[in-house]
């Protein structure tokens, strides 16, 4: 047996934590309570979502690597991950934060660094990087959510006037 899975309850009816032990890792067992029964079957698990889900973190830690290896200084990485937990259209071009291919924000990362063509994009992006504030921990703090769908009906509503 190469691997070893523990339930425990989990809090809720029919629920449980699972925890998965590679035994390889492993020098020494002692059995404490030895059951007989045989334990519950698994829920099932939506492989689709848990793909997806993988994908969007591997590509957020290769971003985070990328902007280490590209010289990024710590308050823009800090700023890179506050807009991107709330613009997922956020990506990196060399040391300039693009959003939403309408707004770009270069060293030093200040709300006057923030440029593009003018618009709710533009003042958003700006918005949230004004309303950061160094948090205890070091990080920033965001105040404020968008979404590609309320920043395009916006610009949708600004054009009909």
């Amino acid at each position: 047996m190469d691997h070893y899975l523990a339930t425990e309850p989990y809090g809720k009816p029919n629920l449980n934590d699972v925890i998965l032990i590679n035994l390889a890792y492993v020098s020494d067992v002692d059995i404490i309570n030895d059951r007989t029964e045989t334990p519950p079957p698994l829920a099932s698990l939506n492989v689709s979502k848990l793909a997806t889900r993988a994908r969007t973190e591997k590509e957020d830690k290769l971003s985070q690597a990328y902007a280490i290896s590209a010289g990024v200084s710590v308050e823009g990485q800090q700023l890179f991950q506050t807009i991107h937990k709330t613009i997922k259209d956020c990506k990196w071009q060399e040391k300039n934060i693009i959003v939403m291919d309408d707004v770009v924000i270069s060293p030093p990362y200040q709300v006057e660094n923030c440029k593009g063509k003018e618009g709710s994009a533009l003042s958003h992006v700006r918005k949230i990087r004004g309303s950061t504030r160094e948090g205890d921990a070091g990080g920033f703090v965001p105040t404020a959510r968008l979404s590609r769908h309320s920043l395009s009906s916006v610009r949708d509503h600004k054009e009909e006037r």
